[in-house]
């Protein structure tokens, strides 16, 4: 009769053995699922924000003014009555430095200070 408590108790053993493995394995599991959901969690939160300031962003767009801003700047656009003036970035340089000298001397402004002051003017209307 000793020699079957014995089996019993280690059938016994390696059974209460596989359990205490089997939940060890299920908690580590349970764990990595809890980590990947707030991992997913945080990064819906996250594509929230984005979707919420690309929304804004297309408001703003679709603004008719903000649209007009955009084509000016980004693509040189004009409205059909308006005229447009392409100046040389050589000349606007020589402009830019004609000017400034005379600025330092004390004559009259000449044609070319005059016809910049003109520009600026005009640019300034832009925007």
């Amino acid at each position: 009769m000793a020699w079957r408590s014995k089996i019993v108790l280690i059938i016994l053993l390696i059974v209460a053995s596989l359990v205490g493995i089997y939940f060890c394995f299920q908690l580590a599991q349970e764990r990595k699922l809890q980590a990947d959901y707030k991992a997913l969690v945080n990064r819906v939160n996250e594509l929230q924000q984005e979707n919420a300031s690309l929304e804004d962003e297309l408001a703003k767009i679709q603004n008719e003014q903000e649209a007009e801003r955009l084509g000016r700047e980004l693509y040189a656009l004009k409205k059909p009555d308006e005229k447009v003036m392409i100046i040389p970035q050589e000349v606007m340089q020589q402009l830019l430095g004609e000017t400034a000298s005379s600025n330092l001397s004390s004559q009259a402004p000449s044609k070319i200070s005059q016809w910049f002051q003109e520009l600026k003017h005009f640019l300034s209307n832009l925007f």
